[in-house]
This record gives structure tokens, sequence and C-alpha cells, in this order.
């Protein structure tokens, strides 16, 4: 009985969102500390990533609306051409989205000297990706930030 209960969460907790931003913050700053980013390298870098973040709200935005579109599809027995429709803009969206996250990843990249370039690389070879989320990705096929 005592493991079927489940203690309520701390009424301090932040919210998921929070959290993610927590994260990204948390990540940029472990990246800066192993690429050795002066500075001037780390505000240029968070404007364009604050940038490519602005310009790929509504993007994700539709795609979540998307997404639960095509769940009610599948579950409320619509037909395949309205499932393909839905899927194709979800490919539409996906698409837009690396589309922005590698953009962001090649300006960043740009900031980088030669050295700060092979450390990156090194970094991308073990999955831990400048905006890879530590998970084993191909260059700009997901999110980080």
């Amino acid at each position: 009985m005592l493991l079927a209960q489940t203690q309520a969460p701390p009424a301090d907790t932040a919210p998921p969102a929070q959290h993610r931003q927590w994260n990204r913050g948390r990540m940029f700053d472990n990246l800066a500390t192993k690429l050795n980013l002066t500075d001037a390298q780390k505000q240029q870098a968070q404007s364009i990533v604050a940038s490519a973040r602005q310009s790929s709200k509504t993007v994700a935005q539709q795609l979540r609306e998307t997404r639960h579109a095509l769940w009610d599809a599948a579950k409320t027995g619509q037909s395949e051409a309205n499932i393909d429709q839905l899927s194709a803009k979800v490919g539409n969206l996906t698409g837009q989205l690396t589309a922005i996250r590698t953009k962001t990843f090649a300006q960043i990249y740009a900031l980088l000297t030669p050295e700060q370039r092979t450390q990156a690389d090194q970094m991308q070879h073990r999955g831990r990706g400048m905006f890879m989320g530590g998970h084993e990705r191909s260059p700009g096929a997901g999110g980080g930030f």
C-alpha cells in the first residue's frame, strides 16, 4: 500500500519550460567551457541561439498542433488521405525546424577558431554535439536548443 502512494511534488518545483531553459543554459555553459569560448564568442553565440529560438517558436507550435491532429486522425478513423496530408505537414514542419537548427549551428561553427572546431568535431563524434542534446544524432537532426 505504501508503494502505491505517490508523493506530491514540492510546491516550489519549477514548470517544465523553466527546467528546459535552465538545462539549456547549463548545457551552453558546459559547451562554452569545453570549447574555451571567449566572452565575445559566448555573446555572439547566445544572440544567434536566441534569434533562432524566436524564429522557430511558430513552427514548433504548428508542429505540436499538427502532431496532435495526426494522432486524433488515427484514433478517430479518419481517411488515409487526411492522415497522409497531416503526415506530410509534420514532415514539412520538421524539415523547417531542422533547417533553422542547422543554420544556427553553421553560424556558431563559423565563430569558432580552428582548434575549437576540432574540439567541437570530437564532441560530435562522442555524441555530445553542439545541438544534439547529448544524443547520437546526425547534424541538425534534433534539438538541443
